[in-house]
């Protein structure tokens, strides 16, 4: 059947608000050589009315088209064929409406209909109007009544029957609207109209029910209580705690107003008596009696008392599972962050605790494969879920080799997925809205406040992990607080971030490895494959994620790593300096404090002219991309491309083993140092000043009595030829006492004591020898040579 076909059942759509058939109809009846074909509207929802406020639910009657006009209207996608969905209570027996819908022993209904269902008997009363109607001729299908009398036969019908026109009318047209189907004369709905199942409750300040008398008589402030939800739920508590054996209706109504409808007690005769709200503030009596029966059982107060999120995540009764829905590996992702319950030690200081971290993981919501994971202090952010996804969407060799464990990449795979399940937290930002969903075009699914299950894959990982890794690691918190008496958990800090995150991938490579699922978690198709070749199955978690990737269960999005990490890795502010760029603290404002535990260069920096013109322009500030985990090297991104800037500091295990938190706890440890070493610096520099001042000022002392000796003199010059002169003899008078102290084995150097007040040796010294060999004694030459042999003894070669 093409899409233009036209047959009398065949449901008609209109594509657009301005098409010539709004909404869905029916072809009853075509009539090929008049050129003619009979709708009738098909009955969705109620259709306002010009001018009035009710809206109407009469299911409009037939009419006739052209049949011409009606194909090329097919043709030119003005209306096209469709498909009518039917209520799924349409499909029953008559024993299945009896089953879900018993018969109502009501005095007033006909003997014939005491044993058929409510809807049964409405159904049956709409039929018995409309079935005279209906033309009875063999193999006819839907063709309607005659229209030319139709509306006569109908008031005459509603005479016999004593009912109006337009029930009648309403009938016959849902029975051919909806295809001829008897069950159609039931309502759409057979639960509670408006919102099945939530009970009615007062809004806009209006009561339910009549008016008390007190309203009647102009008081409409005494017009009683709007019972809310929890005022329902106060009401069928107390009914169950204090209706007892021996307890009146009305005791109870009493206790129950003392215990929740009460602000305070008063001391009377003695006794301490509650203080009710005034009656118009306070359920009544009748409000109590019809209730408080309705409560079923104790599930009402127990949830109270346990709470919401409690409630829900432990009691609840369940529908389904969160693996609903996903018929592949890679289609969605679980992320959710948890304390790693250990507490870590600074990576430059064993003896320094830093806490608890976090941890990010990104999980396969089918299979549970882990596939990313991140590792952070204090509050984590959309910047470390960015991290997260981007480690679990490329490769890991380079992590792998970062942290010094051989194992097989192939054993941690890559996937991006099609949609993330998240909570109200990492994600839920503008940044993260943006990059994820606009940029990468995937789809985020905010799990509701308070309904952990909906994200179990991530919920009941965290327990896994914390159960079967972290609390057997020194200085777990064991998930709790610390019992009365107990150590702190702080105190026993012993491994860094480091340690734990190397452990951490040995662990992840165990789950997904050599951890076994199961039997029913492997696929029944994977099963069969494995049987069929003499082979047992595999029920690890990487085994069902390659047999599903070599049979095309595998839906994963393919995105260049490049760009991944162009639009996921976080940035970072840098500082341009002639020696390369040097990060700024994050998350500081508008305030710079310069993380110098870093340094980036690189040729490229130069070669492009980017550190001059910064230095020359003065905007030395840039915008680089990082891996916080990762000082190894950095992102530049700029009109050339993307550059990768390697860290040029010599310090091998702080650019292994640290990333940016340790250098902003370099930082901090550097402010708290120079606090605490603030006096010992202060009387350092004192000493240091007092030390320069002592002996500048006994050097000016003995230049002052020198140059009273000279009297009328001439001082020596300043020259270069007398100070080189002057270097000569200072030299020889050097070696003279050198000499000196050797003849006398040892003998102290000359006190400080001022000098004769004699002219310096420059100008009065004595001559120069023609011979200044002659003059050295044999003794000096002897210390020469001993000095010569002892170096030469000790000289490496």
């Amino acid at each position: 059947m093409t899409e233009t076909a036209i047959e009398p059942g065949v449901v008609i759509a209109g594509t657009s608000a301005d098409s010539p058939l709004p909404g869905l109809h029916r072809v009853l009846e075509i009539v090929p050589h008049l050129d003619q074909v009979t709708l009738i509207p098909i009955p969705v929802t109620a259709r306002e009315m010009p001018g009035k406020k009710q809206k109407s639910y009469y299911a409009k009657g037939f009419f006739l088209e052209k049949l011409s006009q009606l194909r090329f209207w097919l043709e030119t996608s003005a209306v096209k064929r469709s498909e009518l969905i039917l209520p799924n209570h349409w499909y029953l027996g008559d024993e299945d409406l009896r089953r879900l819908w018993p018969p109502a022993d009501a005095p007033d209904t006909a003997p014939e209909d005491r044993d058929r269902s409510p809807v049964e008997v409405r159904r049956n009363r709409k039929w018995k109007l409309i079935e005279p109607l209906i033309p009875v001729v063999a193999g006819t299908g839907t063709r309607p009544p005659d229209l030319t009398c139709l509306h006569a036969l109908v008031r005459e019908r509603a005479r016999m029957t004593n009912v109006s026109a337009g029930q009648i009318f309403d009938a016959l047209h849902r029975y051919y609207a909806f295809g001829c189907i008897k069950n159609a004369l039931m309502p759409n709905n057979v639960g509670r109209s408006g919102a099945p199942g939530i009970p009615r409750r007062g809004k806009n300040q209006v009561k339910l029910g009549r008016k008390n008398a007190l309203v009647k008589a102009g008081d409409s402030e005494k017009a009683g209580l709007i019972l809310t939800d929890a005022d329902v739920l106060n009401i069928q508590d107390a009914y169950m705690a204090f209706v007892r054996p021996g307890t009146t209706i009305s005791q109870a109504f009493l206790s129950m107003s003392a215990a929740y409808y009460s602000t305070g007690y008063e001391h009377k005769h003695g006794y301490a008596a509650p203080l009710l709200l005034d009656a118009h503030l306070r359920p009544t009596y009748i409000n109590f009696t019809y209730h408080g029966p309705r409560a079923t059982d104790a599930n009402a107060a127990a949830r109270r008392l346990m709470g919401e999120g409690e409630w829900m995540r432990d009691y609840r009764l369940l529908v389904g599972t969160a693996r609903d829905g996903i018929p592949a590996i890679g289609q969605v992702g679980s992320l959710d962050a948890s304390p790693v319950d250990v507490n870590f030690v600074a990576c430059g200081n064993p003896l320094q605790p830093i806490g608890v971290g976090r941890g990010l993981f990104v999980r396969d919501a089918w299979l549970g494969l882990y596939l990313g994971w991140h590792i952070g202090m204090a509050g984590l952010g959309t910047d470390d879920a960015k991290m997260a996804i981007l480690r679990a969407a490329t490769d890991k060799a380079a992590i792998l080799a970062r942290y010094g464990l051989d194992l097989p990449p192939e054993d941690f795979p890559s996937l991006f997925f099609s949609k993330y399940l998240s909570d109200n937290g990492e994600l839920r930002s503008r940044d993260g809205i943006d990059t994820i969903v606009d940029e990468l075009t995937s789809r985020i699914e905010f799990v509701a406040s308070g309904r952990a299950d909906r994200n179990s894959p991530s919920e009941s990982g965290h327990h896994e992990r914390h159960r079967g890794f972290d609390h057997h690691l020194t200085g777990s918190t064991k998930g709790r607080q610390a019992k009365r008496g107990e150590q702190p958990a702080i105190r026993k800090a012993l491994i860094s971030r480091f340690t734990y995150t190397r452990l951490l991938l040995l662990w992840i490579h165990w789950a997904n490895t050599k951890q076994e699922l199961a039997l029913h978690m492997v696929p029944t198709e994977m099963r069969r494959e494995f049987a069929a070749q003499g082979k047992v199955a595999p029920r690890t978690r990487i085994g069902i994620y390659r047999w599903a990737r070599l049979n095309g269960y595998v839906a994963g999005k393919p995105v260049d790593p490049t760009y991944l990490r162009a639009h996921l890795l976080p940035r970072f502010t840098a500082t341009v300096q002639r020696g390369g760029l040097v990060l700024h603290r994050p998350n500081t404002g508008n305030a710079v404090e310069l993380l110098h535990g870093a340094r980036f260069n690189h040729e490229y920096l130069a070669h492009s002219g980017l550190i001059r013109d910064a230095i020359a322009s003065g905007n030395i500030h840039i915008e680089v991309r990082a891996d916080p985990d990762d000082l190894s090297q950095i992102i530049l991104m700029d009109k050339q491309g993307t550059h990768v800037i390697p860290n040029i500091k010599d310090d091998a295990i702080l650019i292994i083993e640290g990333g940016i938190a340790d250098l902003c706890g370099l930082n901090d440890a550097g402010l708290i140092d120079g606090l605490a070493s603030a006096s010992q610096r202060d009387q350092d520099g004192v000493d240091q000043q007092a030390f320069r001042q002592g002996a500048e000022a006994e050097a000016k002392e003995q230049q002052r009595l020198a140059r009273a000796l000279l009297g009328d003199k001439k001082a020596p010059s300043a020259k270069a030829a007398n100070v080189r002169a002057a270097q000569v003899q200072e030299k020889r008078d050097q070696l003279d006492d050198a000499a000196r102290r050797a003849a006398d084995h040892g003998a102290p150097f000359p006190s400080p004591a001022p000098q004769p007040a004699t002219a310096p040796p420059v100008a009065v010294a004595a001559p120069v020898l023609a011979n200044p060999a002659s003059s050295a004694s044999p003794r000096l030459t002897e210390i020469r040579k001993n000095r010569l042999a002892i170096f030469n003894s000790e000289r490496k070669f």
